[in-house]
């Protein structure tokens, strides 16, 4: 094995686009196109319809413009050839092309399938050729899932009983994970379901008599929010029509010539009004052909959907309690036939559906003509199925952050139903119906103390579903554990401008801006965030100060979401009183009862996986180390900039773009590092010849920029120091445990004894978060060049802190299919655990950084915790480390993971301490004790 390509990466180059992305893209657009929806096609014409102007041809023209935007390398022959191979089933040496008939949807689906997956009934395996390798082949079908959903290329597999389960993990690591015990550690609630839960939730949400036309907004939707939810209630009716019409012919001869014959006789029925077919008939017509001009008005077809799904008025009231409600209520399809199996009304549908199909092109002998509107509405009603799965999967080439918001917040208004079974459907999505050893989920504290005591109440409840459901303890193994991590919400701007997609320059009216719209901001710059999250961290500690047994349950802080939307030392005073809280009320408790103290609650961060410049991601990380975490031993979430190969990731940028803000305190943090400026001696970093001397002359000339002053390094230095220490001792003159007053206080009650520089440091300060100017001054655009010098100061600066990293024990929770799409990695060979955790450790490298895997949003990645374990089998060794090496690796992880875990056994079992935390929480939400003086 190559030793040096293998730990280090330095000659596995990042290609620029995956070339599994592009087959992806290709063999999916039939079925995900707006082209195709808007002409309502059900079959594909290998002469592309021969004349100008026809659907296949028309359907080409779209996909190749798409490719063309990111197919970066590709020849227009290759595409070609991709196309017909997925298109029409073209098999070089076996049929020439203009022998071919139009391609009925059904065969190209079934081909597709085919392509991928083996024809196996209830668990079926990825399609392996003699002439591509078991990774090639992996892969290729991931990036197909990240396209279009799973359970639609397993219904179309011809085989009794259908497969419901791809199996992707090496079934010998699988075993042992499962046997020895595996930790989810990184998982966030809100997207903690699969697509086909979603999808039942979203089937029963279009049902709620409270929905909203204006429910689904926001930016690069397929459709405008309105016309994409009004869609939605189409193809739910369509549904709705086309499983009562397969019911009615069931397994014997057709009663009916075909959908139209059937609506026909539907149209008799005295339950319906006139008015309400005229809305049902437009909404099939309007499906039928893709034309949104025919869709009736929103609320009509919202009355429409909910007299078909009538038991899905009552959700609201009564919404699923279990995941076996969620199936079996949900989806009207499952309620109409009684089906309790998972996805049983949408895998009914799907095989049925196809199966008709079938039976009609073996009828005809062709294309299913005979029955045309059948055909049309089926596909159809997938396509709009399709189409929302691409709004909620996190598409391949939207790297960052502010990308991922914008998939995650389209979860917010559809997953209600959900609510009541999260820890039950997260504990299954999560496992993938394997058993896990300890579970941690993440969620955002209420607005106050009730609201947040009745969400941990509902999560209790449905903790016990999986307990019920959990066998027996055996073997030294323990029942599995649940913890809750609170996590504050980054967020850019008040006006959620960003988050539709309507940014102001120079960001402008965001929370970062002290003056927005010429009104002053109380505090400064971040003050009404803060003021917010202080709100939020005081329903944290009031709650734990009133139910200190809710230790055992609520298990960490985190911060979360748009990462470059608000600086770390903003946080800072949140975390430092909230832990305070905390400890003091397990104290409290362990006095009172004379029992053992409850667990101290644990930090973690998400940070370093977004950034403009690597140093900015490596800067960010270092502010969680040093002033968020402090000297507990916690983690971080994602934390890729630490892994990240600096000369590849320099050659592949150029050059970047920041602000002259962002650069100056990069800068800053930087020269921090050579001089050993108030950190500790495990983060100095060995400076690169002539490197600081060039920062110090940077340092002067930004903050003449951005200050109209020239600062020497060692000022702003203690600028930075003073600025992450606000509210917290001994930096300012306030209680031990800190304090959550309004920033404008802050820089006033600084202690002229423990800051340097006292007067300058607190002018600068005061000017940086109060005056408008400074702020308009530190947006102004400064590029980069990514010369030998910068890419030398990224390796020593990350040395650093890797050494630092592992020196404190910190552990890093990496969830690969998150860094795949945010990152933009596009290559796991090139993920950053392989230089930050490397199988096989080099000589003179950096000691290695303990690493967790976790899931973190499986439904925006598409994914679950045991795939991510897999990923990272199939990134070693296609990185070349052997099978032996690679397992040893995949085992440290996983210890690690179970040691680093906040969760702890619940005692003397967790059932009884669960109905003891219940009746706590009731008796405090019917009668809330007032907290001593």
């Amino acid at each position: 094995m190559n030793q040096t390509h293998a730990s280090t990466g330095a000659s596995l180059a990042p290609r620029r686009v995956p070339e599994a992305y592009v087959r992806a893209e290709i063999a999916s657009h039939p079925l995900v196109s707006l082209k195709a929806f808007r002409r309502a096609m059900v079959n594909l014409n290998p002469e592309l319809d021969t004349i100008r102007g026809g659907r296949t041809r028309e359907l080409w023209m779209e996909c190749e413009e798409s490719l063309s935007q990111h197919a970066s390398g590709w020849s227009l022959d290759r595409l070609i050839m991709a196309r017909d191979f997925f298109w029409f089933g073209a098999v070089p040496g076996r049929r020439r092309l203009s022998s071919l008939q139009p391609v009925s949807l059904l065969r190209y689906l079934r081909k597709l399938a085919g392509s991928f997956l083996e024809s196996r009934p209830g668990v079926t395996e990825v399609v392996q050729s003699y002439d591509a390798n078991a990774f090639d082949a992996s892969i290729h079908y991931r990036w197909l899932i990240f396209a279009l959903p799973e359970d639609l290329l397993l219904s179309a597999l011809p085989v009794e009983p259908p497969p419901s389960y791809v199996n992707v993990d090496p079934p010998l690591l699988l075993r042992r994970l499962v046997d020895i015990g595996v930790a989810e550690i990184h998982h966030h609630i809100g997207a903690g379901m699969d697509f086909s839960l979603l999808w039942a939730s979203l089937l029963a949400r279009l049902a709620d008599p409270a929905l909203s036309h204006d429910e689904l907004q926001s930016p690069a939707l397929p459709f405008e929010g309105e016309t994409m939810l009004k869609w939605l209630l189409a193809a739910a009716v369509a549904r709705c029509v086309l499983a009562e019409f397969l019911r009615s012919i069931g397994d014997t001869r057709p009663a009916f010539l075909g959908l139209s014959d059937f609506l026909d006789e539907l149209s008799r029925r005295p339950a319906w009004r006139p008015y309400q077919l005229q809305v049902f008939y437009r909404t099939l017509r309007a499906l039928s052909h893709g034309d949104e001009s025919e869709l009736p008005d929103f609320y009509r077809l919202h009355d429409l959907y909910r007299q078909l799904h009538t038991s899905g008025n009552a959700l609201r009231e009564w919404p699923p309690q279990t995941l076996v409600e969620i199936w079996q209520r949900c989806d009207p399809i499952a309620v109409r036939l009684r089906l309790k199996t998972p996805n049983g009304g949408e895998r009914w549908l799907m095989r049925h559906g196809l199966a008709y199909l079938a039976q009609r092109e073996q009828e005809d002998g062709s294309a299913p003509q005979q029955d045309g509107l059948f055909a049309r509405l089926f596909w159809q009603a997938l396509r709009v199925r399709c189409l929302y799965y691409r709004t909620v999967v996190q598409r391949p080439m939207t790297a960052g952050l502010q990308w991922f918001v914008r998939f995650y917040d389209r979860l917010l208004w559809v997953r209600a139903p959900l609510h009541a079974a999260r820890a039950e459907v997260s504990f299954h999505v999560a496992g993938r119906g394997q058993p896990l050893t300890a579970l941690e989920v993440r969620t955002a504290p209420g607005p106050d103390s009730f609201a947040l005591a009745e969400d941990l109440r509902v999560l209790i409840r449905s903790w016990r579903q999986v307990l019920q459901h959990t066998e027996a303890p055996r073997h030294g193994r323990r029942e599995p554990e649940f913890g809750v991590l609170i996590h504050f919400t980054k967020e850019r701007d008040p006006d959620k401008l960003w988050a539709i997609g309507a940014p102001p320059a120079g960001e402008r009216r965001t929370h970062a801006e002290p003056h927005p719209r010429d009104v002053v901001r109380l505090g400064g710059r971040y003050g009404d965030f803060f003021s917010d999250q202080v709100v939020r961290a005081h329903s944290i500690t009031d709650l734990l100060q009133r139910v200190p047994l809710v230790l055992w349950l609520l298990r960490g802080l985190d911060v979360a979401s748009d990462e470059l939307g608000v600086p770390t030392w903003v946080l800072v005073p949140l975390y430092r009183y909230v832990q305070w809280q905390a400890n003091l009320s397990a104290t409290t408790f362990a006095d009172q009862h004379r029992l053992y103290q409850p667990p101290p609650l644990q930090l973690t961060a998400h940070v370093g996986e977004d950034f403009r410049h690597l140093m900015e991601g490596m800067r960010r990380i270092f502010e969680c180390i040093q002033y968020l975490l402090g000297r507990s031993r916690g983690r971080l979430g994602h934390a890729t900039a630490l892994g990240v190969e600096p000369r590849l990731w320099s050659e592949s940028a150029g050059s970047v773009m920041t602000t002259a803000e962002d650069r100056l305190w990069d800068l800053i943090f930087e020269w921090r590092l050579y001089s050993s400026y108030r950190i500790d001696p495990e983060l100095r970093a060995e400076a690169p010849p002539g490197r600081p001397e060039q920062v110090e002359n940077r340092i002067r000339e930004l903050s003449g920029v951005v200050f109209r002053r020239s600062y020497e390094p060692q000022v702003l230095a203690e600028v930075h120091h003073v600025l992450h220490q606000l509210f917290c001792v001994p930096v300012a003159r306030v209680r031990p445990e800190g304090s959550l007053d309004g920033f404008d206080r802050g820089v006033r009650m600084l202690d002229p004894e423990h800051v340097r520089f006292h007067p300058v440091v607190s002018s600068i300060l005061r000017c940086y978060r109060e005056d408008e100017q400074v702020f308009l001054r530190g947006q102004e655009p400064v590029d980069i060049s990514l010369d030998a010098s910068e890419v030398s100061a990224l390796y020593a600066v990350q040395n650093a802190l890797r050494r630092g990293m592992a020196y404190r024990g910190l552990v890093v929770e990496v969830n690969p299919s998150s860094n795949l799409l945010i990152g933009d990695l596009l290559d796991l060979r090139n993920h950053p655990i392989l230089r930050l955790f490397p199988p096989e450790q080099e000589e003179d490298a950096p000691p290695p950084v303990p690493i967790a895997v976790g899931s973190d949003d499986p439904i925006t990645f598409s994914t679950w915790l045991l795939r991510e374990y897999s990923l990272l089998h199939e990134a070693a060794l296609s990185a070349g480390y052997p099978e032996r090496v690679t397992i040893e690796w995949l085992e440290r992880i996983r210890r690690t993971g179970l040691d680093a875990r906040f969760t702890v056994a619940w005692l003397p079992t967790a059932d009884e301490l669960a109905e003891r935390l219940l009746r706590e929480l009731d008796q405090y939400l019917q009668n809330p004790r007032p907290l001593p003086d």
